[in-house]
């Protein structure tokens, strides 16, 4: 059953509204225990009888993901505090001071799904946030942008729905759905409904194929001007082997014991690396990059794979030191590989 919200009341899912704002909020109740990490809700807004500008959308204690109108021209709009850094943004986003936008001419009375997604780092103090699209005509995400917020790292706070007013009253929006993504994954329903837990594929979203192409121009004028030694190419992965190894091939079904180092293409800055002792993990549960990569090497050698983002981590928020659509650069050695039991 759809739950419809005219702002005007407190509903059983919802505390206050914030008298001090301009717009209608009604923030969502969240258990002290739980640990958010995404935020979504299927937005959809009622007939417009206004060319004033009017807006409703998703945030939390620190960002706004809105959908917004103003006369004949329509976007949608992520917002975050000033001193932010811009890491990422989707294709064909305006970039300004204090938030990204992207045209997009949005239906009224269609529902649009708005995710928010974060996740901080307490040791470098600050955290990532990102603001996604659903868009229902091509079935797939949209990644608008993330921001770097200095200060904090907690996970998602004061989850709400708002819009704008307008005339003598609120803007009329339907609340569909919506749920938090707790740090194990799990999905929880905010509202007493009956929907299935949603599945978010950011892999295949709507800018990946032009987002592959500008990767692989990055990483092949890299090659040509001779700044790095990845120069060979397999399946998407650009690597060069850097000792051989005399053990038995690695195959992907194989459980790998590796020291390795990984950091940004961008700017080298090292997001993982094992230190005194090696890792061990099953390959096959690791990005498609490794998967691809790692069973290149021998045991006992070691190798420098380039991985553009879509075999790494794609437009996901997967952790604070990687920002999505990053090429990620991994130096490994393979000091063991065990075959499936």
């Amino acid at each position: 059953m759809k739950l419809f919200l005219t702002f005007g009341f407190l509903l059983f899912n919802f505390l206050d509204s914030f008298a001090t704002d301009k717009d209608s909020v009604i923030y969502y109740v969240l258990p002290d225990s739980v640990k958010v990490v995404s935020f979504m809700a299927d937005v959809s807004v009622g007939t417009l009888n206004t060319k004033k500008e009017v807006f409703a959308g998703v945030k939390t204690d620190v960002v706004k993901l809105s959908l917004e109108s103003d006369k004949r021209e329509r976007e949608v709009v992520f917002e975050f505090p000033a001193g932010s850094e811009i890491m990422a943004n989707g294709i064909g986003i305006k970039v300004e001071k204090d938030e990204l936008s992207w045209k997009y001419g949005w239906s009224e009375n269609k529902n649009y799904k708005l995710m928010i997604a974060t996740a901080g780092d307490s040791a470098g103090n600050f955290a990532l946030y990102s603001g996604y699209i659903f868009l229902p005509e091509e079935n797939k995400w949209k990644l608008i942008g993330t921001c770097k917020i200095p200060g904090q790292w907690n996970t998602l706070k004061r989850p709400a729905a708002f819009c704008s007013e307008i005339g003598k009253g609120p803007l009329k929006i339907n609340i569909n759905e919506a749920w938090i993504q707790r740090n194990n994954g799990s999905w929880k329903n905010l509202l007493q409904t009956s929907f299935a837990a949603p599945v978010v594929n950011l892999f295949s979203h709507v800018d990946s194929t032009e987002q592959i192409q500008i990767d692989k121009k990055l990483i092949t004028q890299s090659i040509t001007q001779n700044k790095t030694d990845a120069k060979q190419e397999h399946n998407g992965i650009y690597y060069t082997m850097m000792k051989d190894g005399t053990g038995r091939q690695v195959s992907v079904n194989d459980t790998v014991v590796a020291y390795y180092k990984g950091y940004l293409y961008q700017n080298d800055s090292v997001f993982d690396q094992t230190k005194d002792k090696p890792a061990t993990f099953p390959l096959n549960r690791l990005i498609r990059g490794w998967q691809i990569g790692v069973p290149l090497c021998k045991v006992g050698g070691k190798i420098k794979l380039i991985i553009p983002s879509n075999l790494a981590y794609s437009i996901r928020t997967r952790a604070a030191k990687i920002p999505p659509n990053s090429i990620l650069v991994f130096e490994i050695e393979i000091v063991e590989a065990k075959g499936p039991q």
